[in-house]
């Protein structure tokens, strides 16, 4: 096999606590994150013995360079292996850029996935992890996928148990730059190691193992919330909107500007979408994803590289 096609989702975080600054630089959180049924789709293709990274990526918006995530996972699995041979990265983006559903980071775990196949490395998940926690935060939750506790930079991961939900996802068109919104925080350096979780996280880890959409709804959380910026306001207008539709709960999406609201159940989702889309450009329904379901790989024998 010389290609292969990867269809990988988004996240959202049920719950997202901003700890503190760490030394080097990044912020420990302790935050909720399920994988729901949004998707990117990565093409790959392998160069024999090219050793070149090549990039496309759709919209044109959308960087084809070395900043992209799915350009800096390649390059890093190359070193990290050794590999001889190069790629063909053709990605298509469906996740809005800039709204805090993890496309990036989901677009970096197909690839190292994909890549790791295709080259015939044998990595161990731990491996790929951790190549992945270089690249970003919640790329190794991306390879772990399902619904998971992280802490740290999110790269301490716990398995949590699937509930089963509609989500309705709401993007402005102002999005929020992920750095300048933990920037806006004004976190505090680290101190010490905390032995529990805060009392926010517990909310939600007993919501999910109540198991119902109406439980998870009463414990959304999320620390950007409170930040005085203009994608963040829209984000909350868009919770408000979310709310009237008829969800039974809203929350940001990681550090904005996307939205997402909890309904009752698929029909209950469909009917506050359609009312949404009346007003706002970015309307999606979305089921929460099981574990397994969230990356979905499939050949692609007649992918050449160009």
């Amino acid at each position: 096999m010389t290609s292969l096609t990867v269809r990988t989702c988004a996240k959202v975080n049920f719950c997202l606590r901003v700890l503190g600054r760490r030394a080097d630089g990044y912020h420990n959180v302790e935050t909720v994150l399920q994988t729901i049924g949004l998707w990117d789709q990565v093409r790959l293709a392998v160069l024999p013995g090219d050793r070149q990274i090549r990039l496309q990526a759709a919209p044109p918006q959308v960087p084809a360079d070395e900043t992209n995530t799915c350009w800096r996972a390649a390059s890093l699995l190359a070193e990290r292996a050794r590999v001889s041979d190069g790629a063909v990265i053709a990605l298509e983006k469906g996740i809005p850029v800039g709204a805090g559903l993890g496309g990036g980071s989901s677009d970096a775990a197909a690839t190292l996935t994909g890549l790791a196949r295709l080259w015939g490395l044998g990595l161990s998940q731990e491996e790929l992890e951790e190549i992945g926690a270089q690249v970003g935060a919640d790329v190794p939750f991306f390879l772990r996928d399902g619904c998971c506790l992280a802490r740290g930079r999110g790269e301490k991961l716990e398995a949590l148990s699937h509930v089963a939900l509609w989500l309705v996802i709401v993007v402005p068109e102002r999005r929020v730059v992920t750095a300048q919104a933990y920037a806006a925080l004004r976190r505090g350096a680290t101190r010490g190691r905390r032995r529990g979780v805060t009392r926010a996280v517990q909310r939600t880890l007993a919501a999910i193992e109540v198991g119902t959409p109406e439980a998870l709804a009463s414990a959304l959380h999320n620390d950007f919330e409170d930040l005085p910026m203009t994608g963040i306001e829209e984000a909350h207008q868009a919770k408000a909107a979310l709310l009237e539709a008829g969800c039974l709960g809203a929350g940001l999406a990681g550090s904005g500007s996307g939205a997402f609201g909890i309904a009752a159940d698929r029909e209950s989702a469909e009917r506050a979408a359609a009312r949404l889309r009346a007003s706002w450009h970015w309307v999606q329904v979305a089921p929460t994803l099981p574990p397994g379901e969230s990356m979905l790989i499939s050949e692609a024998p007649d992918l050449m590289p160009t």
